[in-house]
């Protein structure tokens, strides 16, 4: 067997294969899985208590995918939307790929969050170039979800390179997460984005090797 191939981690539902490693150091793109594993983490370890009181729902990004390309909604309502039970959530974070198939791909993350207490998603994007599929989401969930508005968060910062998108969406939730932590509710206000910086974000790939 090709020790790439080789499963490291298998993590709830998460599995890391050796050559996912790779993709942690600086230089290279996150892929879904590295993603998901994290979002599962979240889930399950860092934001636990936040997650069982509903304050926070971290959706893996093959769900995402699939939400955004399935044509029924009442298909993704029985399969997704409902056991998630993703209404009753306060904050819900769904990291956003450009890839326009099922099969992997895309290459670039954004950030799509539903603030369901105030009635909209938020868009956040660290080069700008995926508000066509943050649009194509909202204009598909908003009545599900009751969203009243797409807001574009124009002081999350913008990468200097075309591999950090991944990392920018994982600090930006991680970031949003402990803000709703800390006040049992997310305060958009008192979220620093300006501690994300070139060197928050290889700290962060760091932290995850």
């Amino acid at each position: 067997m090709n020790s790439l191939n080789e499963i490291i981690l298998n993590y709830n539902d998460s599995l890391i294969y050796e050559s996912d490693l790779g993709l942690l150091k600086e230089g290279n793109w996150l892929n879904d899985r590295i993603i998901g594993f994290c979002c599962d983490y979240f889930e399950n370890e860092i934001f636990k208590q936040e997650c069982e009181r509903k304050l926070l729902a971290f959706v893996n990004p093959s769900t995402v995918q699939y939400l955004k390309l399935c044509e029924s909604l009442e298909e993704a309502k029985m399969c997704f939307l409902e056991p998630l039970v993703l209404q009753e959530k306060k904050v819900i974070f769904l990291p956003l790929n450009n890839n326009k198939t099922t099969q992997a791909g895309g290459c670039h993350w954004s950030l799509l969050l539903i603030d369901n207490r105030n009635s909209k998603m938020i868009h956040y994007d660290s080069i700008g170039s995926n508000s066509d599929e943050a649009s194509l989401f909202f204009y598909k969930f908003k009545e599900f979800f009751d969203c009243k508005e797409l807001l574009n968060e124009e002081k999350f910062p913008k990468q200097t390179n075309n591999s950090d998108c991944g990392a920018y969406v994982l600090a930006a939730i991680e970031l949003i997460a402990e803000n709703v932590k800390k006040n049992n509710e997310i305060s958009l206000p008192d979220i620093k984005y300006n501690l994300i910086s070139e060197q928050y974000i290889s700290d962060l790939r760091k932290k995850l090797i």
